[in-house]
């Protein structure tokens, strides 16, 4: 265990602890772990020293996701919109029904919409009483600039290779090593290639690919519908493509910063089919190779 999740418990055994805290880097199931192990150091009717007894109804309440004032909140889909953040906020709000602390947990918040962020923002700046939000986020970049100011930032380093495959048994092994491959190495986006599909981002990219190398603007119909999340795996995969063949001297700069470009865009919520059309038009006009 490094030093600030030490410290982290230490404050959440003395009660000390901030009432927003901003988790990112590493691996989102471990993200998820510390959040739940934090929720039960908070509640636990049995605690010892060194941490939550893990043994008492509650305890076992929280880890299985089944107390009711620990409040998740997740995308339903590709985002987490103002309807998702008003409905949570009601909750948040009601007298706690059993624990010490009612704990809210808002995984890849760096998917909060702008109007969501700004209702967070709205509660960050008046919490209740007793509470403790905790924002899990694989890019810390995508969390408003105005919410990452208020919060206690906790890094998570990623874990050795072997500890991120062994954390998948659920996944098909030589697919995982694949991601792991096309993300080069990069856990956060081998996780979410592994999410999206692999056989579904190796032939998107060849599509891409092919349409740019032929200059034929039409074969990019067949890349849509694409949402806002499988966009942007996409992109960050072909941007780890790109930047492997600019080192062999295969591919260009240019393609790489029209990629960082498109992906400025998606976070700014701009249409996913838009950004990937525009993207492809640029590398006409300069003539990108991209994957050749």
């Amino acid at each position: 265990m490094n030093l600030p999740l030490v410290l982290l418990e230490k404050a959440a055994r003395e009660e000390h602890l901030t009432h927003l805290l901003l988790f990112h880097g590493g691996s989102a199931p471990y993200r998820r772990d510390v959040a739940l192990r934090i929720a039960q150091i908070l509640n636990c009717t049995s605690p010892l020293p060194e941490g939550p007894c893990e043994a008492c109804t509650t305890c076992h309440k929280i880890s299985s996701g089944n107390h009711p004032d620990v409040l998740w909140l997740k995308p339903l889909k590709t985002t987490i919109g103002i309807e998702q953040v008003l409905a949570w906020q009601e909750k948040v709000y009601l007298k706690h029904y059993e624990g010490t602390y009612k704990i809210s947990i808002i995984e890849q918040a760096d998917g909060l919409t702008l109007p969501a962020a700004n209702a967070l923002l709205k509660v960050i700046e008046e919490p209740p009483e007793r509470s403790v939000i905790i924002l899990s986020a694989g890019n810390v970049e995508g969390i408003l600039p105005t919410i990452q100011s208020r919060a206690q930032l906790i890094y998570f380093p990623d874990p050795s290779e072997d500890v991120w495959l062994k954390g998948l048994e659920e996944n098909n092994q030589q697919e995982a090593q694949l991601a792991f491959e096309l993300s080069d190495h990069n856990q956060s986006l081998a996780t979410a290639i592994l999410e999206t599909g692999v056989t579904a981002l190796q032939e998107w990219m060849e599509k891409f690919c092919q349409a740019v190398s032929n200059r034929d603007f039409l074969t990019l119909n067949s890349l849509f519908p694409l949402d806002k999340n499988q966009a942007g795996v996409y992109l960050q995969a072909l941007a780890v493509k790109i930047q492997k063949g600019i080192q062999k001297g295969s591919n260009h700069p240019f393609e790489l910063l029209a990629i960082g470009k498109a992906n400025d865009a998606l976070r700014q919520q701009v249409n996913p089919r838009l950004i990937i059309e525009v993207l492809a038009l640029e590398l006409f006009q300069q003539g990108g190779t991209l994957c050749d």
